[in-house]
């Protein structure tokens, strides 16, 4: 396993459930701070584990957790030594804690020098443990026990290639530079990473990894700044295209999104009591501060929502100031091209639960399948049945069902495939199977739904079109009489660069195909309709989101930030 807890490094390979078409988002992050001081248990991490497993969806490659334990030194001490009552003789002084002065405190812990230069004798310690797999086979009880501290970071991710399967792109990145250990965890593309990357190779900056998101690292320990928030502001400001990230340092926590705002982060907080809460004005403990990709993580640790990080904000936590959030201070990235959250998130990659970008996820896909439904209703017929690809497109294809009806269009609404969430691992290399297997192992069909009905398929896109095909005969193997698809999403025509892994552009199946009626031959299908990109816009913004602009280049081809020129398969090797 890969761990600094133990010292061992070992590489594990393993295979996971791919995402349809070969579309899948790269990563999550999550993290916790707190203002508890002293030395800590593993309460962040554990915390960590159950932010990542409620956003595994979003990376099932690697992951991993690091956690900052950072405390003063009577505050070690004092963990260590039994508190028992004392009388403290006249002249001594009570230092707190159950501390009295005596010869040896200045040797353990010269505070009374540092204070007088306005200094603290800090003692930290990086925890840090992450490997190939799912969250739940990475940390067991004892890793997970072994990470402690009151400041934790965790990801999950996807590679965006085959050679970026290596250990050492694994996140969270820890270092040591001259103010100390600092850890990063970050979601998204930045673009311009190239052409850093090569002026700092230039001057002779080795680098570790493939990963973009080492040059975070070069760029804050290479400023020349002061203070660590002002290298973090200096840093940041040189980057262009996609990132949201968790920074954890021995005095700070930063929690940060790109100015254009395209991958999503939460703040939220968890109020915690000691256990003498069962008594009248019983302590109570520094709240924890939760940060996510997605609101779903906070449900699952019970943290309640306060707000996004805003687009371009810097949120800047001093670990000796962390009790609320009127403490925090909030910084500003420079923005040059406006503000354009991923729309392509609400289609596909968020969890239905979320609320993300100020909206309901689960909202924005039903109002989805209505917009679909009023513009490429079902066929007329009998026995009609809309079924779902399950499970992201099960609310468009029931608010879709709905609208049909309403609008005079008679059908039914059922689940006619059924999703095997148990696939686990496979051994089968390309080649050795019918490609059709995958299919099989994860979806079966209800002969009750699918028999001699006229099925319309809804899923919430198409990318490459092969998951469409297999599920089509699939469903005609099963008895289906016909067999319409319905695509709550625009035709996917362009590569993403800031955060989501998309074939590329020769690979996707609008591209193959001059208009919609080839497409629907090539699958297999009577009829094929998408939702229009207006329609997509307006289902949205009937959701009240925080934004009224988004990218949707995977659609348009329009980038709202200059792209890496002639670069489309994302690979950072050099």
């Amino acid at each position: 396993m890969l761990s600094t807890v133990d010292g061992k490094a070992v590489r594990v390979s393993t295979e996971v459930g791919e995402h349809k078409d070969g579309a899948r988002p790269k990563c999550a992050v999550f993290g916790v701070v707190s203002g508890n001081r002293g030395p800590a248990d593993s309460e962040g991490a554990q915390m960590c584990y159950f932010g990542l497993h409620a956003q595994q969806h979003r990376g099932q490659e690697s992951a991993g957790i690091l956690s900052m334990e950072v405390h003063d030194a009577v505050s070690a001490a004092s963990k260590k030594r039994k508190r028992e009552p004392i009388d403290v003789a006249p002249g001594n002084k009570d230092l707190g804690r159950g501390w009295r002065s005596h010869p040896n405190l200045t040797a353990l812990h010269p505070r009374g020098k540092d204070k007088a230069k306005g200094k603290k004798l800090i003692r930290s310690k990086a925890h840090l443990h992450k490997d190939f797999g799912l969250v739940t086979d990475i940390f067991t009880k004892d890793y997970l026990a072994a990470l402690k501290g009151g400041c934790a970071i965790g990801h999950t991710r996807y590679s965006t290639s085959g050679s970026d399967k290596t250990v050492h792109n694994i996140q969270p990145f820890l270092v040591k530079y001259r103010d100390g250990h600092i850890g990063v965890a970050h979601n998204g593309d930045i673009c311009n990473f190239k052409k850093i990357q090569e002026q700092f190779v230039k001057t002779g900056t080795l680098f570790h990894s493939t990963s973009d998101s080492e040059l975070i690292l070069h760029l804050i320990s290479r400023s020349q700044k002061q203070t660590q928030p002002e290298q973090v502001v200096e840093a940041l400001s040189m980057l262009e295209g996609a990132f949201s990230i968790l920074i954890c340092t021995e005095r700070y926590f930063f929690a940060l999104r790109d100015p254009n705002g395209f991958r999503p982060l939460h703040m939220g907080i968890i109020q915690r009591k000691s256990k003498h809460d069962c008594k009248e004005n019983g302590p109570q403990k520094a709240p924890y501060f939760a940060f996510a990709s997605e609101t779903c993580a906070f449900d699952l640790i019970g943290a309640k929502l306060i707000r996004e990080v805003e687009p371009g904000e810097i949120i800047c936590i001093d670990l000796n100031k962390c009790s609320s959030p009127s403490e925090f201070k909030s910084l500003r990235l420079p923005r040059k091209y406006g503000i354009s959250p991923c729309i392509f998130e609400f289609v596909y990659f968020a969890r239905a639960d979320s609320q993300i970008f100020g909206a309901s996820v689960d909202e924005v896909r039903y109002l989805s399948g209505k917009q679909l439904a009023r513009e490429s209703p079902v066929p007329t017929g009998n026995n009609v049945v809309v079924i779902p690809v399950p499970t992201s497109a099960n609310v468009a294809a029931l608010a879709y069902a709905r609208e049909c009806n309403k609008i005079g269009y008679r059908c039914r609404y059922d689940l006619g495939l059924v999703r095997n969430n148990y696939v686990g691992r496979t051994f089968i290399t390309p080649g050795q199977a019918d490609r059709a297997l995958k299919v099989r192992r994860k979806f079966g069909v209800s002969k009750r739904v699918v028999s001699g009905a006229i099925v319309v398929l809804v899923d919430d896109s198409v990318v490459r079109g092969t998951t469409s095909m297999r599920l089509v005969k699939l469903l005609k193997d099963h008895g289906a009489k016909e067999v319409h698809f319905r695509s709550a999403s625009p035709p996917v025509k362009h590569p993403c660069y800031f955060g989501m892994d998309f074939p590329n552009p020769g690979e996707l199946i609008a591209n193959k195909h001059k208009d919609v009626k080839s497409i629907a031959k090539k699958i297999g299908v009577e009829t094929l309709a998408y939702l229009s990109w207006e329609g997509l816009k307006s289902a949205v913004l009937e959701a009240k989101p925080s934004s009224k602009t988004w990218c949707g280049a995977c659609f348009t081809g329009n980038y709202p930030v200059p792209t890496p020129h002639g670069k489309t398969d994302k690979t950072y090797d050099w």
